[in-house]
C-alpha cells in the first residue's frame, strides 16, 4: 500500500478519534530499550499532533531491580508481586519519578510534543491507602504465605482535573505510578492498576497496555495465536478455564475493570513491536488483543 493509500485508510479513523482521550501504559522493557523507547515517542507524538489528547502512564520494574541490585538490596517478591520496603520504596522514587520519566519525556519531547512529567502526588491526582497483609498462594511451592507489602498502596481516589486541563491544552502528562495516602506517606502503586483508573475516570475512548507480549494467545507457545479481540464475558471464561496464564491475568483483570468502568476498548499489544501502537489505532485487526463490553461486540463487528 502507496504512502496515499495508507493516509487514506486512516482518515475515518482520524475523524473519529480527535479530541478523545487515549492512555496508554509503558512497561519498563519498553523504557530501558532506546530503540523501543523512540518509537514509542513517535507514536506518541503523531497521535497528538493529530488532535488525539494523550496521557502517558508508566512502570519500571526491570530498571527497579538493577538499581536494587547496584545497592547490594535483594528484590523481594511473592507470586511476581514486588514487597517495597522502606530501602525500595527509596530507590522507587529515584527511579520511577526521576529517571525513568526523565527519559520518557526527553524521547517524547525530541519529536516537537510538550510533555509534563508527573507522579499520582501532583494535584492529589492519586490518594492511596496502604495495602493491608494479604494471604498469598506461592505458585511455585502451592504454600500459603500472609504478605505485608509494605509500602505499596492501593488506590482509593483518582482527581484528573490536572489531567484534564494538561490535555485540553495539549500537553502530555507522563504518570509515574507512585501516590500518597491522607497522612503523606508515600506509596507504590501498580502502574497497570494506575492506568485502567485513570481511564475509567477519563472515561478514555482508548486504553492500551504496551506489555512485551503479542496480548492474549490461545497457545502461550505461539506468539502468533493472539486473540485478536475478547468481550469481558469471554475474557472472564478464559480467566476462569485457566487458558491465560501468568502475569498476563491481573493484565486482563485490570483492562476488563477499565472496560466496565466505561472505556469504550482497551488493548494488550506488545509495544517492542515497531510502532505497534499506531497499527493498533489505524488498523482493523491490530497487532494485540482488543477487549470491549458484550455490548459493544456487534457495532465492533459491524464499523470495525
Amino acid at each position: 500500500m502507496d504512502d496515499v493509500a495508507v493516509l487514506l485508510n486512516a482518515l475515518p479513523y482520524l475523524r473519529r478519534y480527535r479530541d478523545k482521550v487515549f492512555v496508554v501504559k509503558v512497561g519498563g522493557e519498553i523504557a530501558k530499550t532506546p530503540d523501543a523507547l523512540d518509537l514509542f515517542a513517535k507514536d506518541v507524538a503523531m497521535l497528538n499532533q493529530l488532535g488525539i489528547r494523550i496521557i502517558v502512564i508508566h512502570g519500571g520494574g526491570p530498571q527497579l531491580d538493577e538499581v536494587s541490585d547496584k545497592m547490594g538490596v535483594k528484590p523481594e517478591k511473592i507470586a511476581g508481586r514486588r514487597i517495597t520496603d522502606d530501602a525500595t520504596l527509596e530507590m522507587a522514587k529515584m527511579v520511577f519519578a526521576g529517571s525513568i520519566n526523565t527519559d520518557i519525556l526527553a524521547a517524547i519531547r525530541k519529536h516537537g510534543v510538550l510533555p509534563v512529567g508527573l507522579s499520582g502526588l501532583d494535584g492529589e491526582v492519586l490518594t492511596a491507602a496502604r495495602r493491608p497483609p494479604k494471604e498469598m498462594t506461592d505458585p511455585e511451592t502451592g504454600q500459603k504465605h500472609t504478605v505485608d507489602f509494605k509500602n505499596v498502596g492501593d488506590i482509593r481516589d483518582c482527581n484528573p482535573a490536572l489531567l484534564r486541563t494538561l490535555v485540553e491544552h495539549r500537553y502530555v502528562p507522563v504518570l509515574s505510578p507512585l501516590a500518597c495516602d491522607d497522612e503523606g506517606r508515600i506509596l507504590n502503586i501498580n502502574a497497570d492498576t494506575v492506568a485502567c483508573t485513570v481511564a475509567a475516570e477519563m472515561q478514555a475512548e482508548k486504553l492500551f497496555i504496551l506489555t512485551n507480549t503479542n496480548g492474549v494467545l490461545k497457545d502461550i507457545n505461539d506468539p502468533e495465536s493472539r486473540y485478536v479481540y475478547l468481550t469481558v464475558s469471554r475474557a472472564e471464561e478464559l480467566i476462569e478455564k485457566r487458558e491465560v496464564k501468568s502475569g498476563m491475568v491481573p493484565k486482563l483483570q485490570g483492562v476488563m475493570s477499565a472496560v466496565r468502568g466505561g472505556v469504550k476498548r482497551a488493548y494488550l499489544i506488545n509495544g517492542l513491536t515497531p510502532h505497534s501502537l499506531l497499527t493498533e489505532v489505524f488498523t482493523l485487526k491490530g497487532r494485540g488483543t482488543m477487549v470491549i463490553d458484550d455490548a459493544a461486540e456487534q457495532d465492533y463487528l459491524e464499523r470495525g
